[in-house]
């Protein structure tokens, strides 16, 4: 599409709940042990809600983290996107209910789900409507609370997930300065449903049934397949229209899902150690939010070293996956 303008990342802010649930307290629920984990997944620990806290709680504090970066007041955002596969109600959107606790007056508002992928379509869709002039100062918010969808008895499913947040401030600039090298977004039906979250199953029907509570089931080694199949041919995709080298990619930012996924797409692309950014050992999978929080914790700790272009790639659910490759400076 023409471009009448270009993307500014104005700035990133991210949030994690206060509660830590080591590898060790795992061992208290089911059979396992923090060495079992650690080499299987590369995690250590993750943040969980606790009552007072919900998805919306952790968005707001990233969202005004992120805004605290910058000279905008929440009544300059036009839209905010929230990325999330866990909302906290079905409706209102996270979307609406964070544009009213950020007092973004002015803003449209809606929700995105593309699970882990989530945050990559989010700031896909924002692009649309900067480059069509439609929309200046975007929010984009990728957050995921799946500490009330998880069976705590399952070891499989349980040792992965964590909650938390992030976000991202997008603003238009002149076309020339565009921060958006180039993208590419897929899906694909999960027939096997491999990965999947059901709905409620109460119907007219069986009201008056009890019904057990959904969790999430997924087929692993199916999505880990999945996983190291799509991520770098989506990668060679991109940069092959862009017309960008490997060598000019300074940091490859991957969903966080596993690290055993990160290091074969690392060795697949032939990226070393310094130019991948992973934060999965302390906060485990956090789904949409994993991308930003990865960010997030890479500039805080000067693992980013900045200006510098950055591949940023999310594979989940649907089946989705995307990347995006980054000129932040």
């Amino acid at each position: 599409m023409q471009k009448n303008y270009g993307v500014k990342f104005l700035s990133f802010g991210s949030a994690l709940p206060e509660q830590v649930v080591k590898n060790t307290d795992l061992e208290k629920l089911f059979d396992t042990s923090d060495e079992w984990i650690y080499t299987r997944t590369g995690i250590k620990q993750r943040n969980i809600i606790s009552s007072d806290e919900s998805g919306l709680t952790l968005s707001l504090k990233a969202s005004k983290e992120a805004l605290s970066k910058t000279k905008l007041d929440p009544k300059d955002i036009d839209l905010i996107i929230v990325a999330t596969s866990t909302p906290d109600k079905l409706y209102p959107s996270m979307g609406c209910m964070l544009q009213g606790k950020l007092g973004a007056v002015n803003a449209c508002a809606f929700d995105i789900s593309a699970a882990c992928s989530g945050f990559i379509f989010g700031i896909v869709s924002a692009a649309q409507f900067i480059y069509s002039g439609e929309y200046k100062n975007i929010l984009v918010v990728g957050v995921d609370v799946h500490s009330r969808f998880i069976d705590w008895s399952e070891r499989s499913v349980a040792v992965l997930f964590g909650d938390g947040a992030g976000a991202v401030l997008m603003s238009s600039c002149l076309a020339r300065d565009d921060q958006i090298l180039g993208y590419s977004i897929h899906s694909e039906a999960d027939k096997n449903l491999d990965l999947i979250l059901e709905n409620s199953n109460i119907s007219y029907s069986n009201f008056k049934k009890q019904i057990e509570p959904d969790f999430v089931r997924m087929n692993g080694k199916a999505i880990y397949q999945f996983a190291v199949r799509v991520v770098p041919e989506v990668v060679a995709k991109l940069l092959d229209k862009t017309g960008l080298k490997q060598s000019q990619i300074d940091y490859l930012v991957l969903h966080q899902a596993n690290q055993r996924i990160i290091d074969y797409v690392a060795n697949k692309l032939s990226f070393n150690n310094s130019q991948i950014i992973s934060n999965i050992e302390k906060v485990g999978n956090t789904s949409a939010a994993s991308i930003p929080l990865a960010i997030v914790s890479g500039l805080s700790e000067k693992k980013i070293k900045t200006p510098c272009k950055m591949m940023l790639v999310g594979f989940g659910a649907g089946l989705t996956w995307g990347a995006i490759a980054v000129d932040y400076y």
